[in-house]
C-alpha cells in the first residue's frame, strides 16, 4: 500500500512516499515569481520618416483586434487624417501628426485597460493593436513581498516589519479596489491557501504594542 506524508516548511516542502518498491522523499521549493508590470508603448518616433505608414499599420491593427473594440467611426476618421497627413507639407504636416499621435495614444490607453484586466494575455492584447510592450520588474528590497506557493492557488506573503511590531494585519482583494480583512498574524509571514487562480491583491500593515501603525502597502500577483 502506498502512503504519502507532506511536511511543510517555511521555504520548501518535503513529500515522503512509501510504497512496495521503497521509500522516497522529494523536496519541493516554492518558485519566487517576479512581479512585472507590462505597459503598452507606441513604437513610432516623431522624427521617423515612415511614421505615416507606421501609424496606418497601428490604426489598421486596432480596427481588426479581437481583444479590444475600437468604434468604426474612430478608425475611419483616423484613416482619413493619416491620408491628409501624408499629402501635407511644412507646419500643416507637423500639426496633423500631433493630432494623429494624440489619437493613437488614446487608443493605446484603451488597450492598456484591457491588458490590466487580463495580465496573462497582456502581450497578445498589445500586439493585436500594433503596439509594443515594456516590462518593468517591481523589486522590493527587504520589504513586503509575495511568492507563489507550492500548491496551485497558494501564496506566501512576507510583510515589512519593525522591531517593535507585535501584530500584522492582512487584506485580500480580487479587483484591487474592494479589500476584505482576513485573520492577522503575530509575525510578518502569512501563508494563504485555496485562493484559486488569477490576479489577487494583498494589503498589509504592521502594528506595534503602543498602537503605532506601519504604512499600508499593496502588491498583486497572478496565481497559477
Amino acid at each position: 500500500m502506498k502512503s504519502i506524508c507532506v511536511q511543510v516548511r517555511k521555504k520548501f516542502s518535503i513529500v515522503h512516499v512509501s510504497e512496495r518498491t521503497g521509500n522516497y522523499s522529494y523536496v519541493l521549493f516554492a518558485a519566487p515569481l517576479a512581479i512585472h508590470i507590462i505597459t503598452a508603448i507606441l513604437n513610432i518616433k516623431d522624427g521617423d520618416p515612415n511614421r505615416g505608414s507606421k501609424a496606418l499599420a497601428v490604426v489598421t491593427a486596432c480596427g481588426t483586434s479581437t481583444f479590444v473594440i475600437i468604434p468604426i467611426g474612430t478608425i475611419t476618421a483616423l484613416l482619413a487624417l493619416i491620408t491628409s497627413y501624408n499629402s501635407a507639407v511644412g507646419a500643416v504636416k507637423k500639426a496633423k501628426w500631433k493630432l494623429i499621435k494624440t489619437a493613437l495614444k488614446a487608443m493605446m490607453r484603451t488597450f492598456q485597460t484591457a491588458m490590466d484586466a487580463a495580465p496573462a494575455d497582456a502581450e497578445s492584447i498589445a500586439a493585436s493593436g500594433g503596439f509594443g510592450v515594456k516590462k518593468v520588474a517591481v523589486k522590493q528590497k527587504n520589504v513586503f513581498s509575495l511568492t507563489q506557493g507550492v500548491a496551485s492557488g497558494s501564496l506566501i506573503c512576507i510583510g515589512d516589519t519593525s522591531p517593535k511590531a507585535v501584530f500584522h494585519a492582512w487584506w485580500t482583494s480580487r479587483d484591487g479596489i474592494n479589500f476584505t480583512l482576513i485573520m492577522g498574524t503575530p509575525d510578518a509571514e502569512n501563508n494563504l491557501d485555496g485562493l484559486g487562480k488569477g490576479r489577487i491583491w494583498i494589503q498589509h500593515q504592521y502594528r506595534t504594542r503602543k498602537g503605532v501603525q506601519g504604512p499600508i502597502k499593496i502588491l498583486f500577483m497572478d496565481l497559477i
